[in-house]
């Protein structure tokens, strides 16, 4: 089966032009290996895990199997998927999203337009979803204005449960298999978009960052995470490394007992002592932005701001009158976390010109009591106002109730109005922004790709126009 023609020539233009697909012809056939830090048990839309990396798998292999309406788009806005249009009213209180035709299920099956409808009801039984030939009506039950952001969300994939019990999807692959190690995708040779280019994908799961790097340099897996420490050493070796936009977040949070307004001078000083270029530039390699914001540049929209703290640092003559006790800190840093652990050293050193004296804690357990922590949130490639609302769900109503009461910008929100929001979510210094990082992959030698990087500016897999060819330098 031949490739289709892309659908959004102007994009495969630049990407042309920018040397992402090589004069090697692309050809079918072989095994994809890929690594993963987290595990998933089942391809189930509704199965969910506390453990971050385990969310993260999911987020990232789930799109393979199971589509959605709309996607995000790797140029910025929504690109069509299953849905070929969208559009709603004035008030964004009805939608009518146009699916495509002639999709084929991994059964064989051809996609019909009460099975979407029946799937949207399932994950949003709020929404009154109904069919109209191909087009499928959609009534949140109040405005919402970016209700197709929200089709874009994998919790809203159409996952079509058959009576035997088995859940198919219309994705680029269908699953093989799935046990505790890892997972064996198959091609799905009827895609809409066109067969995939690999037979098949295998992903070994559970995998530690050093194993998967050492696999990677020993040619036993295609694709693996990697730190932003290691992109100097896979350079080193001429290997490649595919990078998605900044789209996490490393920040600092106190804890409720240096979270009120006594210790705000505290708070401020430590913030304003961290050198977040230093951290982004040394200790992540360049592979970071220094972060004065919760969300970054490239999703916001607005430019960077310095944020107008409520008073000045502390001198360092101030901060050596304070008592011992209150300038003697402790930062916890997961065990298992190399990146925090480098940059919780790096703010040590900070926070001792500012006259404070901090000690990094990494416990595997429960450890001592401690002082502040960092933390990495997830920035959610979608508008402001739906990030940075996800974002203060992340941080947790623990944290969020000792921020103070923030109501986050409603569905359709200005840029002055997130902005707003933000500005009140950082002003009392409780949350500290240090740096924005991309997911880093390491990519083997015998890996090229078709059409569109192979990891895609919103974080995205596009694995369907990968192939695999002999060793040697391929393109990211």
């Amino acid at each position: 089966m031949t490739r289709i023609k892309p659908a959004f020539p102007a994009l495969v233009s630049v990407l042309l032009i920018g040397g992402a697909v090589t004069a090697t012809r692309p050809h079918y056939g072989g095994t994809l290996r890929i690594e993963t830090t987290g595990t998933i048990q089942a391809l189930e839309l509704a199965a969910a895990s506390a453990a971050p990396e385990d969310a993260n798998t999911s987020r990232l292999v789930l799109p393979l199997v199971h589509e959605t309406l709309v996607a995000v788009d790797p140029a910025g806005g929504l690109r069509p998927l299953l849905a070929i249009s969208w559009e709603g009213d004035a008030r964004g209180t009805r939608w009518l999203a146009r699916l495509r035709s002639d999709v084929k299920l991994h059964d064989g099956s051809v996609l019909a337009t009460s099975q979407v409808v029946s799937a949207l009801r399932a994950s949003h039984p709020e929404w009154q979803a109904t069919a109209d030939g191909s087009d499928v009506v959609i009534e949140p039950g109040r405005e919402e204005p970016d209700l197709p952001w929200e089709l874009a969300d994998q919790r809203n994939a159409i996952a079509i449960h058959q009576p035997s019990g088995i859940v198919v999807g219309t994705g680029p692959f269908r699953v093989e298999r799935i046990d505790a190690g890892g997972l064996a995708l198959r091609a799905h040779d009827d895609y809409w978009g066109g067969r995939p280019f690999v037979d098949g994908v295998q992903i070994r799961m559970g995998r530690s960052l050093s194993d998967q790097l050492a696999d990677l340099e020993a040619g036993r897996a295609d694709m693996v995470s990697v730190q932003p420490a290691d992109v100097r050493r896979l350079e080193q070796r001429q290997l490649r490394v595919a990078a998605s936009r900044p789209l996490e977040l490393f920040a600092l949070v106190f804890e409720p007992h240096l979270a009120t307004p006594a210790n705000s001078a505290l708070r401020r000083t430590l913030a304003s002592a961290i050198d977040r270029a230093a951290i982004a530039r040394v200790v992540l390699q360049g592979q970071a932005e220094p972060a004065d914001a919760l969300l970054p540049q490239w999703l916001s929209g607005y430019a960077p701001f310095v944020l107008a703290r409520l008073g000045q640092p502390l001198s360092r003559s101030v901060v050596a009158r304070l008592p011992p006790e209150r300038r003697a800190l402790s930062l916890r840093v997961g065990a298992s976390d190399p990146t925090a652990q480098s940059m919780a050293q790096r703010i040590a050193v900070n926070a001792r010109e500012a006259g404070f004296a901090i000690t990094v804690q990494a416990p595997a357990g429960l450890g001592p009591r401690f002082d502040l922590r960092i933390v990495r949130l997830p920035v959610e490639p979608s508008t402001p106002g739906r990030a940075i609302t996800a974002l203060m769900t992340d941080l947790g109503p623990r944290t969020m109730l000792m921020i103070g009461r923030v109501t986050p910008p409603g569905p359709g929100s200005s840029l002055e109005e997130v902005a707003s929001v933000e500005r009140a979510l950082l002003e009392r210094d409780v949350t500290v922004p240090i740096v924005h990082v991309p997911e880093l992959y390491g990519l083997g030698r015998r890996l090229e790709s078709w059409n569109e990087p192979l990891v895609s500016p919103s974080g995205a897999w596009s694995l369907a126009d990968v192939w695999l060819g002999p060793d040697g330098s391929g393109t990211p």
